[in-house]
């Protein structure tokens, strides 16, 4: 009898928590018209999270090297393809949202009070 109930909390919490294995985000995604590149995976802290690693561009414009560590961190899903996440600029940590414009394109949105900056990925070959 014990063992069903541990099987229904664990099917509980599975429920509970969002697994990012399957989430449409992860991959490595480059900047339509700009320099920025990123891979997006789970984060250390928990599966339940992901996060956004600097990537260099090489000059062929394909993601190469881990250049600017993590730039992105906590984004969970906020509704139908949309998250929410930290973005770090390097002095500050700024709220951040991402919106998933199509399977191959992702928004990020930054806003310091009422002055946002937008810019969008494509999801890299």
């Amino acid at each position: 009898m014990w063992i069903s109930k541990l099987m229904l909390m664990t099917a509980a919490l599975s429920d509970a928590v969002p697994m990012t294995s399957h989430s449409p985000l992860l991959g490595i995604w480059t900047e339509i018209n700009g320099p920025g590149a990123a891979r997006i995976e789970p984060c250390n802290q928990g599966p339940a999270r992901l996060c956004a690693t600097g990537l260099a561009r090489r000059a062929n414009g394909q993601p190469g090297r881990v250049d600017d560590g993590i730039v992105l961190s906590d984004i969970t899903l906020d509704g139908p393809n949309r998250w929410r996440g930290t973005y770090h600029d390097g002095k500050r940590l700024l709220p951040a949202t991402l919106r998933l414009m199509s399977p191959r394109v992702v928004e990020m949105k930054v806003c310091i009070l009422v002055f946002c900056q937008t810019a969008r990925y494509a999801r890299a070959a």
